[in-house]
């Protein structure tokens, strides 16, 4: 996304638009590792059509992850960013000078997000716990 290549198209929704980016960005990289695995002279340790199956939601985690977003989508942009900088793997360092704010300004959104977040869930109760 930093390097300009998401470039969504304005007729459709941009968590949409995001999501199918991201799946063919994680689909391209993993046909790439599989392509290479000849290279690495790795030998499958299972059938990957069966391991696909097995990777498939069930209804009832698609009802859960959709609590989930929308827990997530109620929090205000500002804590959503920092929640998932953090779910990406970044520091409250790295993600405070992609920011441009303070290091202890990451760090109370980033403990408000996640009480926010987790209250949220918590009230819903739509999921099993």
């Amino acid at each position: 996304m930093r390097a300009g290549r998401f470039r969504p198209s304005p007729d459709q929704a941009p968590g949409d638009a995001l999501r199918a980016w991201l799946a063919a960005v994680a689909l391209r990289q993993a046909s790439h590792h599989r392509d290479e695995a000849h290279r690495r002279h790795e030998v499958p340790a299972d059938d990957p059509d069966r391991l696909a199956s097995l990777a498939a939601p069930s209804p009832e985690e698609r009802i859960v992850a959709r609590g989930l977003l929308r827990a997530f989508h109620r929090l205000r942009a500002e804590l959503r960013e920092v929640l998932t900088l953090t779910a990406a793997g970044l520091t409250t360092r790295e993600i405070a000078a992609e920011l441009a704010i303070p290091r202890p300004t990451v760090a109370t959104r980033l403990r408000l997000a996640r009480r926010l977040f987790a209250r949220s869930l918590t009230r819903r109760r739509r999921w099993p716990r």
